[in-house]
């Protein structure tokens, strides 16, 4: 019996150490209470917290493929094929579980602050809302289909708008959330292709990470307004391994890139360390 329970233990220790590796990190969203940053892991199927000092933990194992996530009034949200879920931030318990109609693979999500979700439908290319302010009544609404292919997205509070990085052409487009018209080009990356995270730092400077740059490999790119179609990227920190989903932290200033191929998570200093936010919940 002391054998067999020994093996146990191991083979548990040993799964519970598997499960707090990077493995394919997709989407990083920042806490800003307690300034850890949730990680998509797709690849390991769970959904981890990493420290500060880069310390990882599980947070939740119960998705099956996470992609995007968000974090909004303490509710962890995660995109898991075809499936919007939701998990309390301090116990991890399911507080909504909504299959999202016609999915095809949702990738990209945001949120407006308050009780909108909006969400990106990659192999669809399409863009669409979901309204919590009821978890348990979770309302959706189809909201355009687009001609490039949707991917990161984020929002746009000073102007109400979203900004959604393109799949294939590099573009960021602007999408009028008031208007519920098709987005347009805001910026022609030219010369990059594949980009999958978008972000919005303190200045109001538009970041993205794409998977092709000039050069070869993936980098971070950084736009400053005002916007035109022809905005020139500014480079910022080391060339990166097919990074995908960013976020900006608050909090820390910083820009978080998971790197898929690389199994980590990069930090890049975009604004200086905030003592105070207006964003601290839960």
């Amino acid at each position: 019996m002391k054998t067999i329970l020994t093996g146990l233990l191991l083979a548990c220790a040993a799964s519970s150490l598997h499960a707090q590796v990077l493995s394919s990190p997709e989407s990083v969203e920042f806490h800003p209470r307690s300034g850890r940053l949730l990680v998509s892991n797709t690849a390991g199927g769970n959904v981890l917290w990493r420290a500060p000092d880069g310390t990882l933990s599980v947070f939740t194992a119960a998705p099956n493929s996470p992609y995007g996530i968000e974090f909004l009034r303490g509710v962890v949200y995660v995109l898991d094929s075809g499936f919007l879920r939701g998990y309390d931030v301090d116990t991890a318990a399911s507080v909504l579980n909504l299959a999202i109609t016609n999915a095809s693979f949702l990738n990209g999500i945001t949120s407006d602050g308050q009780n909108t979700l909006y969400i990106t439908d990659f192999s669809a290319k399409r863009l669409l809302k979901v309204d919590v302010s009821d978890l348990a009544n979770p309302v959706q609404t189809p909201l355009q289909t687009l001609t490039p292919t949707p991917n990161g997205v984020v929002y746009d509070k000073a102007n109400n708008r979203l900004l959604i990085a393109t799949w294939g052409t590099a573009r960021v487009l602007s999408y009028d959330i008031a208007a519920n018209t098709a987005p347009t080009t805001l910026i022609n990356v030219t010369g990059y292709s594949n980009i999958d995270g978008i972000g919005l730092d303190c200045n109001g400077f538009i970041h993205v990470a794409a998977w092709s740059c000039p050069g070869g490999g993936g980098c971070l790119r950084r736009f400053e307004p005002p916007f035109s179609l022809t905005s020139t990227p500014i480079a910022e920190g080391p060339a990166l391994s097919n990074p995908a989903d960013i976020d900006f932290g608050d909090r820390s200033g910083e820009i978080a890139i998971p790197e898929v191929s690389a199994n980590r998570v990069s930090l890049v200093q975009a604004c200086a360390a905030a003592l105070f936010t207006d964003n601290f919940e839960r």
